[in-house]
């Protein structure tokens, strides 16, 4: 009766750890959606994107995207005559509408960076940053929507972690072929290098755009990760291991 008690228990405790191994929402953007003090994107009412916000909480789970020059972030102009934010129609593809992210493609409802021209280089070689937690979570990733329009926009993307904000990783590189928010391409990236950190960074740099109003746009970022099964439950899943094989060699 005990080991079939603790064979009982083990394989709860088993279901349980299972399931804390799906993929968890730390935190989403889609740009449009305010659903729990999320901030959409904000056009200048004279049209030209100087106004966009330079920092945006997550829409949905908890993070912020910072491109004002704090957290490891670059400060993205935003003067009138040479601004680096601004926001154009964004796309259905990898919203997940589980957790209530949108799928209306909006005017405004893509983040775009544009090259900008209050110095020759602009945007190229800057970095938004995303901030958040990994406390009790494990095997990060990052998936979203980029659209470069024309030949002229930047051609690269390189993303970086890290834990502290200053010191980075590379989590990898994307180049996007040129032309608008295609119909189901998402990039993405994972890492265990943000396990278990309280506080995480994921760096976004893009380069190689050759015109003023060359742009790349983004939309429908998502970070996920696992949660960590507690401690007290790997231990009993061992018991009720060893309880199993002695009773099977009996």
């Amino acid at each position: 009766m005990r080991i079939s008690s603790i064979r009982m228990a083990g394989a709860l405790v088993a279901g349980a750890a299972c399931g804390s191994a799906n993929a968890a929402i730390i935190a989403a953007w889609d740009f449009q959606t305010t659903t729990n003090g999320g901030t959409a994107v904000v056009q200048s009412s004279s049209s030209n994107g100087a106004l966009s916000p330079n920092r945006y909480v997550a829409n949905f789970g908890t993070g912020t995207l910072y491109l004002d020059g704090t957290n490891g972030s670059s400060s993205f102009t935003q003067t009138n005559s040479a601004y680096e934010i601004t926001a154009f129609s964004g796309t259905a593809t990898n919203a997940d509408t589980s957790i209530g992210m949108s799928t209306a493609a909006d005017p405004f409802s893509a983040l775009a960076i544009r090259k900008g021209s209050l110095i020759p280089a602009g945007a190229n070689g800057k970095g938004m940053v995303f901030k958040f937690s990994m406390s009790g979570l494990e095997s990060f990733s990052i998936s979203y929507v980029t659209a470069r329009p024309s030949s002229s926009g930047f051609t690269s993307q390189v993303l970086e972690y890290s834990t502290d904000g200053s010191t980075w990783s590379s989590l990898g590189t994307h180049s996007p072929s040129v032309g608008n928010f295609p119909a189901s391409t998402v990039t993405s990236f994972s890492t265990a290098g943000l396990d278990g950190a309280a506080t995480s960074y994921v760096r976004l740099k893009v380069s190689g755009a050759t015109s003023t109003a060359g742009d790349v746009r983004f939309d429908n970022f998502i970070l996920s990760a696992t949660a960590v099964p507690a401690p007290g439950a790997v231990a009993l899943l061992g018991v009720a291991g060893l309880v199993g094989a002695r009773r099977r060699r009996a």
